[in-house]
């Protein structure tokens, strides 16, 4: 290996980008959020319960349980507009 090509390896990654040698592909990260719920003392030993019949953690129940709720609204006419607006008129 030449001194050039050992200076090379030495050298910051800054200069580099500044000869061109490198070429930086930038990606979004993937997001998450962590969120709290207070769920009822029965709620949550079905949950435990649930996770444990899985052989998963129970955020991953969870999860699932989200992704099957946001399908259905997406899937469902009907559901789309759930909770806009003041709800349906009554005859008085």
């Amino acid at each position: 290996m030449s001194r050039e090509e050992l200076r090379a390896l030495n050298a910051p990654w800054t200069d580099l980008i500044d000869q061109a040698v490198v070429e930086v592909e930038y990606e979004p990260r993937p997001t998450s959020a962590a969120y709290t719920a207070e769920l009822s003392p029965d709620d949550v030993v079905w949950l435990f319960e649930e996770a444990e019949r899985r052989g998963v953690r129970p955020s991953l129940v969870i999860q699932a349980l989200v992704s099957q709720a946001r399908e259905a609204a997406d899937s469902s006419l009907a559901d789309q507009d759930a909770g806009e607006g003041p709800g349906p008129q009554q005859d008085r």
